[in-house]
């Protein structure tokens, strides 16, 4: 005779270390780039990119890690991965060589945070009430005001471009480290429940 008993769910196999690095990792980047931007804002329009680009790529590879990673459902993975690929793709362009006016390097920025801001509160919204949803929220709103700001003023001199640019990564890098140690914690947490 049959047993009645449902299939058992397959245990989440994901530990708390894993699914939080991609996150406290990209925080971790954005929080050095946005300190040395503040510490040298006379920087060169060509380093500026250098750094833009080098963070972008950065950030836009641990996404595409998280998308893989991550169990949170595939339009969650989706958004994840688009978000990584974009970045990948404006950080390409901005190391392919020095950009010819800080008005496109602050388009190109703002374009970039503007998209993975939007697509980080939409992820955001569509994880569990447990994931941390309340950090990744404000991640991508500070992403996303950070991005429309730079859209709104390209003509900034570059010495404000560059200080606001510096500000928006070191808070968005903190507020995402907090939301990487948040997940790593509740992570621990339930693993040490169960």
């Amino acid at each position: 005779m049959a047993s009645t008993d449902p299939v058992p769910a397959e245990p989440d196999t994901e530990s708390p270390a894993s699914a939080a690095t991609p996150t406290i990792a990209a925080g971790a980047v954005s929080v050095v780039v946005g300190v040395l931007v503040l510490v040298w804002p006379d920087v060169s329009i060509v380093v500026l990119a250098w750094l833009f680009g080098v963070q972008l790529i950065v950030a836009g590879v641990l996404q595409l890690v998280a998308a893989c990673w991550r169990n949170n459902g595939a339009t969650a993975r989706v958004l994840l991965g688009l978000a990584g690929a974009f970045s990948i793709l404006v950080g390409l362009l901005c190391l392919r060589g020095p950009l010819q006016t800080a008005v496109l390097l602050g388009l190109l920025v703002g374009a970039t945070w503007v998209v993975t801001g939007i697509i980080g509160i939409v992820h955001a919204f569509g994880s569990g009430h447990g994931h941390s949803r309340g950090w990744g929220i404000a991640s991508g709103l500070l992403t996303a005001i950070g991005g429309a700001i730079v859209l709104m003023y390209p003509g900034a001199s570059i010495v404000v471009l560059t200080w606001l640019l510096g500000l928006v990564l070191l808070v968005t890098g903190l507020v995402v480290l907090v939301q990487g140690l948040a997940t790593l914690r509740t992570g621990r947490r339930h693993m040490a429940q169960t």
